[in-house]
């Protein structure tokens, strides 16, 4: 079945909630598989899964930890490569300025629901966030969970500690707000018309030790990249999914493709020659995409990487990736990953 992707999110954001499940003692795979999420998508950073089903599990975390700030303590344990080319192009960006220009830039690719613009008013810059998905059973720890999530960037690529002016949030006001307060340093105004974070411009525009322009370039391609394929392609992008599910079986062939989508091989064909494309391109692609990904998750060895992408043999793996991007799968890594 197609995803909509009008009303998706990154899969991986699944992470982070499932180990704060864990961390309260909870059967986190249970709890995904209970709301209709495929525990296997959740550490594929190409899958979407429905906002709703994220919604409900973040409810039904907070009903079974008993932690109202639940939103919060998911986002804590967010790591940077939960977010794809995003979270790594954010730790390589100049200034903590531009990591949110970078977050308002590919929102989208975080989640469809949730629109994003930065307004800068003397010496204060505000993230705005409004929903623009509508959500049949709103959890308010989703909103919690996203404001953790930019603060947690923030405080990453900063290296130290940083602290909203204010804070105003799309949610209800919590049982115990104080709680709230002190989990994000910042007094917090609730039931808003919208989210918003304020700075001050100056904490904001401190030049980063970190920054890598040309790290960061090369994962706003990769993001832009994802992006086109979840908002414009639709066929392209059923078939991108069913690769990247089907890919650490081998290579599929285009009729397995087709099988999967319940459509012919020839009308298959037509579709994606109408959208300016080809199976044997977008396989090639998707291998070579996923390639870079994983090869700039440290924790991720090159022969793991090969195998998911569908090869026999370490060395296939290594002259394709060479053949594709003129460099060996660890000359890449050494040169592209965060140092």
């Amino acid at each position: 079945m197609s995803l909509n992707t009008e009303q998706s999110m990154l899969a991986t954001f699944i992470l982070p909630i499932a180990q704060a499940l864990r961390s309260q003692g909870l059967d986190a795979m249970a709890l995904v598989e209970e709301v209709g999420i495929d525990p296997s998508a959740v550490i594929n950073a190409d899958r979407r899964v429905p906002i709703d089903s994220v919604h409900h599990l973040l409810a039904r975390s907070v009903e079974l930890s008993s932690d109202e700030a639940f939103g919060l303590l998911a986002a804590e344990h967010l790591q940077p490569q939960v977010l794809s080319g995003l979270g790594l192009a954010w730790l390589a960006s100049d200034t903590v300025y531009d990591g949110l220009k970078r977050t308002v830039r590919f929102s989208s690719v975080l989640s469809t629901g949730v629109g994003m613009q930065l307004r800068e008013d003397g010496e204060f810059v505000s993230l705005i966030m409004q929903r623009s998905a509508q959500i049949e059973n709103f959890a308010p720890a989703a909103a919690d969970f996203t404001v953790g999530i930019i603060m947690r960037m923030c405080r990453l690529t900063m290296g130290e500690f940083i602290a909203p002016v204010k804070i105003g949030m799309q949610r209800p006001r919590p049982a115990d707000p104080a709680h709230f307060e002190t989990m994000l340093s910042s007094t917090i105004e609730f039931d808003c018309e919208e989210t918003c974070l304020t700075f001050y411009l100056n904490d904001i525009s401190v030049p980063l030790a970190t920054g890598d322009p040309t790290l960061a370039r090369v994962n706003d391609a990769q993001t832009q990249g994802y992006l086109d394929r979840i908002t414009v392609l639709k066929t392209s992008r059923d078939v991108i999914e069913k690769i990247v599910e089907k890919l650490p079986d081998g290579p599929p062939t285009a009729q397995q493709i087709a099988d999967s989508l319940h459509v012919s091989n020839r009308t298959l064909q037509r579709r994606l020659k109408e959208e300016g494309t080809s199976f044997k391109d977008l396989l090639q692609d998707t291998r070579m995409n996923l390639a870079r990904n994983y090869l700039l998750q440290p924790t991720r060895s090159i022969v793991e990487t090969s195998y998911l992408l569908g090869f026999s043999e370490p060395s296939t793996f290594s002259r394709a990736f060479k053949r594709w991007t003129g460099q060996a799968p660890t000359e890449f890594r050494q040169t592209t990953a965060p140092h």
